[in-house]
C-alpha cells in the first residue's frame, strides 16, 4: 500500500513488518505501563493514540474504554493494526492513517490521549503537545512514553541527527527527561506521574489536562 499523502511515512512502512514481529525490549516495563494507563480508564472513556504503530496498546485497552480512535501515518502500520484487530474481535478500535495534526477536533473532546513512543520522533514538540491539549477534556488525561535521547549519552544527539539526514532512520529529537517534562507542562498539563524504570529508559508520564 502506498501513502503518498504522508511521503515521510515511507521509512515507517519499510520497518512495518519486522516491528509486527520483534518482541517487546523490556516486557516488565511496558505491562506497569499497561497497569499504570489502565488504572486510569473507565468503561464510558473516548480514547485517542497517536503513533499506534501496528496497534498492540490500543487493541490491549480496547475491553476498558468505550471507545479508541488509533492514528498512524505509516499505511503499512495501519494495514497489519487493522488485520489484529479483526482477529481480536475489537469493534470498538478504529484505526486510521493520519497524523494527529490532520485528525479534525470534530472527533473529540477526548478523555485520554496515548503517546506512547513518538514524541521523540515528531517534527514540533510544543505545537504536538499543544494539539493534544485541544483535543483533549478539561481533566482528562494524557499518558506517554518517551525516548530521552540526552540523558542516555552524550554522543547520540549528535550522531542521530547526520544518521536520519541519509533518510535511512527517521529524525529524532534530542530530548531530556527535565526539558520533557517543562514542556509538557507550559502545554497546559499538571503531571501526576514520572516513572522511568532504569537509567537511559523510556520516561512514561502521567499527565492531567488543566
Amino acid at each position: 500500500m502506498t501513502n503518498t499523502r504522508y511521503p515521510q511515512a515511507r521509512i515507517w512502512n519499510r520497518f512495518a513488518a519486522g516491528y509486527a514481529k520483534r518482541a517487546v525490549d523490556d516486557p516488565k516495563a511496558y505491562q506497569v505501563k499497561l497497569d499504570k494507563t489502565a488504572a486510569l480508564m473507565t468503561p464510558d472513556m473516548k480514547v485517542l493514540e497517536f503513533g499506534c504503530g501496528t496497534g498492540t496498546t490500543a487493541l490491549y485497552h480496547a475491553k476498558r474504554v468505550d471507545r479508541i480512535d488509533a492514528l498512524d501515518f505509516s499505511s503499512e502500520m495501519i494495514r497489519i493494526a487493522k488485520g489484529k484487530a479483526e482477529t481480536a474481535n475489537a469493534p470498538n478500535v478504529a484505526f486510521h492513517i493520519c497524523t494527529l495534526g490532520d485528525w479534525g477536533t470534530e472527533h473529540g473532546p477526548y478523555d485520554m490521549i496515548m503517546a506512547h513512543s513518538v514524541l521523540h520522533l515528531v517534527e514540533d514538540l510544543d505545537a504536538t503537545l499543544h494539539q493534544v491539549r485541544k483535543r483533549l477534556k478539561p481533566g482528562g488525561w494524557f499518558v506517554s512514553s518517551t525516548v530521552c535521547i540526552r540523558d542516555a549519552s552524550r554522543i547520540l544527539p549528535i550522531l542521530l541527527p547526520l544518521a536520519s539526514a541519509t533518510r535511512l532512520i527517521p529524525k529524532v529529537l534530542p530530548l531530556g527527561a527535565e526539558g520533557l517534562q517543562q514542556r509538557i507542562s507550559a502545554a497546559g498539563f499538571d503531571i501526576t506521574e514520572h516513572w522511568r524504570p532504569a537509567q537511559g529508559k523510556a520516561v512514561f508520564i502521567i499527565a492531567q489536562a488543566v
